[in-house]
């Protein structure tokens, strides 16, 4: 973290565009996952010959999959192996660059000679990347997974399809590792606890929408919740917000100590990742679902406790007010759910969780640049939850 956020990259960057010379360079953002390395993506003006260009290089001490990346720069500096490449190349991520071409995904999605229209909806180095592609009046979503993944990914969406579950249907095959996926309807959960508190949104829509994740889940991986990896997320934290070190140790070891002491009740299908982004909010609020018309990003669908979905929506929530000030509602959100949510898990349990998920969140809110109060107001608000853990009955 220190070698990636300082102001020495400029050598490094120069290896990583072999034959140019950077001009200036802005660091875009920083990931840091816990046992699997950093990643900053920087975006560089260099200049080849006469002619400026403009690039995204990305920089990372995870160590590369197996294989030959002719696009890969492998350096060291201050005692640590590096290893950078020009966006979209990222040798995780192989199917990123066809994903990335407009006249590629015009031909093999549209087929269509006209090129599409793309954005990049999100990218983390390493792991995954949505692009949005346009054609005309067709939308379609790319999800570009690591290699050997979008196999399983697809026949995720067909089971949860087949259990009736709103998530994105996918349009045809997996093509180069990407799992090209159809538009739903709505808009992200988020808009709507910024307009109105959620006013539609109910807990029993929540835990209708869990309730429908087919028993056939259950022989997927599992994988461990946000909470049951406090400790490498309050170590992410501290590195993060150093000034805070001291007290985020301590908040997490209290996390863990309560996680064991707490029950997390029975493992059944789980969604997670259910936080705001993944939930879209139609106009239509008579199904059983109610306003929710979308459930998105189910790669990590699997067996898990239902009390780590609840946390995990509840806690995001409730750090959408350190992201803007719009957000005045969403403490209200909160309460609402969490006094849904106390019906069918253990009060403590939840908040205990609550507190976990919000601490993981505090390395994020450093991520792009961010203020440390920020990271500070997020690191309050898993104080809190835990607070109101100690105070719950069990």
């Amino acid at each position: 973290m220190a070698l990636l956020s300082g102001a020495g990259m400029g050598p490094v960057l120069e290896e990583a565009l072999a034959g140019m010379s950077v001009q200036r360079w802005t660091r875009r953002r920083v990931h840091h996952r816990p046992g699997a390395g950093v990643t900053a993506v920087f975006d560089v003006v260099a200049r080849d010959g006469a002619r400026p260009t403009a690039e995204v290089v990305c920089v990372s001490t995870a160590s590369p999959p197996a294989g030959a990346f002719p696009g890969a720069v492998r350096s060291r500096h201050s005692g640590l192996e590096l290893v950078a490449w020009r966006h979209p190349a990222d040798p995780w991520l192989p199917g990123l660059v066809w994903a990335s071409s407009p006249g590629e995904v015009g031909r093999e999605v549209f087929a269509a000679d006209v090129p599409a229209e793309l954005t990049e909806v999100s990218y983390r180095p390493t792991r995954r990347a949505v692009l949005r592609a346009v054609h005309g009046s067709r939308v379609r979503y790319l999800k570009v997974l690591r290699q050997g993944r979008a196999a399983a990914l697809h026949a995720r969406h067909r089971m949860l399809l087949e259990a009736g579950l709103p998530v994105p249907a996918p349009c045809g095959e997996p093509v180069r590792d990407v799992v090209v996926l159809r538009q739903l309807p709505g808009a992200p959960l988020a808009a709507s606890v910024r307009d109105d508190g959620a006013a539609a949104l109910r807990p029993e829509h929540v835990l209708a929408l869990l309730d429908a994740l087919p028993a056939t889940v259950l022989q997927l991986p599992s994988r461990p919740s946000w909470t049951d990896r406090i400790l490498d997320y309050g170590h992410a934290a501290a590195v993060a917000l150093p000034e805070e070190h001291a007290r985020i140790e301590r908040l997490a070891a209290a996390i863990e100590h309560a996680r064991r002491d707490t029950d997390p009740g029975p493992t059944v299908p789980a969604h997670g990742d259910l936080y705001e982004a993944n939930l879209l909010v139609g106009a239509d609020t008579r199904g059983r679902f109610g306003p929710l018309s979308g459930l998105l990003d189910v790669d990590a669908v699997g067996p898990g406790h239902r009390v780590d979905d609840l946390a995990c929506l509840a806690a995001h929530l409730a750090v959408l007010p350190t992201v803007h000030g719009r957000y005045t509602q969403a403490p209200a959100a909160v309460a609402r759910l969490l006094a849904g949510f106390d019906d069918v898990v253990d009060p403590a349990a939840l908040r205990v969780r609550c507190a976990g998920v919000a601490l993981s969140l505090v390395a994020g809110a450093r991520r792009s640049g961010g203020p440390p109060d920020r990271a500070r107001r997020r690191l309050e608000v898993a104080e809190r939850f835990l607070s109101e853990g100690a105070r719950s009955p069990r």
